[in-house]
């Protein structure tokens, strides 16, 4: 198994993942929908957003979408992880925990002094695995703007 950047070719593999994604949470969306959002994370614009894949087999079957943003503590640089997401058929398969040491690799290696992210109320699963990994809590209130 590997973890790495999404890169060219991926884009057909990363569609289908981001639209099984978007089932997982209870969006429905049709097939072909994450087509323009998979093109966006094979290129993304520099500074911008990034997509780390897990790669097994030569099947995609994990994803970590994160954001650089600026400022942190003391003026320093940050992740946003905005998604990560492991195929149904791929989890309790250690993808996620190597997504995370991948991310922790990534941030370190971009001079950033932590990585944030939120999980919803509800989705008691994915706070199960971050408690296991050791991750902090943090007592914040998100705050949504629709447009």
């Amino acid at each position: 198994m590997q973890i790495r950047h999404a890169q060219k070719g991926d884009e057909m593999a990363l569609s289908h993942l981001l639209e099984e994604h978007e089932h997982h949470y209870g969006n429905p969306v049709e097939r072909g929908t994450g087509s323009p959002g998979a093109a966006f994370l094979v290129s993304p614009p520099h500074g911008g957003p990034f997509c780390l894949v897990a790669e097994n087999d030569g099947r995609l079957v994990g994803f970590a979408i994160l954001n650089p943003y600026f400022p942190g503590p003391n003026l320093t640089h940050g992740l946003l992880l905005k998604e990560l997401y492991v195929a149904a058929h791929a989890r309790s398969d250690g993808i996620g925990e190597r997504l995370i040491d991948a991310i922790r690799r990534e941030a370190e290696g971009r001079g950033c002094t932590r990585v944030i992210w939120t999980t919803g109320e509800r989705n008691t699963g994915a706070q199960r695995f971050y408690d296991r990994l050791g991750m902090r809590r943090e007592g914040k209130v998100y705050f949504v703007m629709d447009v």
